[in-house]
């Protein structure tokens, strides 16, 4: 039960990481993006996958469990 409660809270910290930095990097100048913006544009959706991944092993894991 620790562990489900470990991972839901971590992934969705993540999660909530890589959509700040999705967000606060989406928007472009004149439909131009440097090369560091686009990093931080995948970085941020990359987060979001993995914490979602990690908070929905997390809610399985305290469900199987319980």
């Amino acid at each position: 039960m620790k562990l489900g409660i470990f991972l839901l809270i971590f992934g969705l910290l993540i999660a909530g990481g890589g959509a700040y930095a999705w967000q606060y990097y989406n928007p472009s100048f004149l439909g131009y993006r440097p090369a560091e913006a686009q990093q931080f544009f995948s970085l941020g959706i990359a987060g979001m996958i993995l914490g979602g991944g990690l908070a929905i092993g997390g809610i399985v894991r305290m469900i199987v469990k319980r």
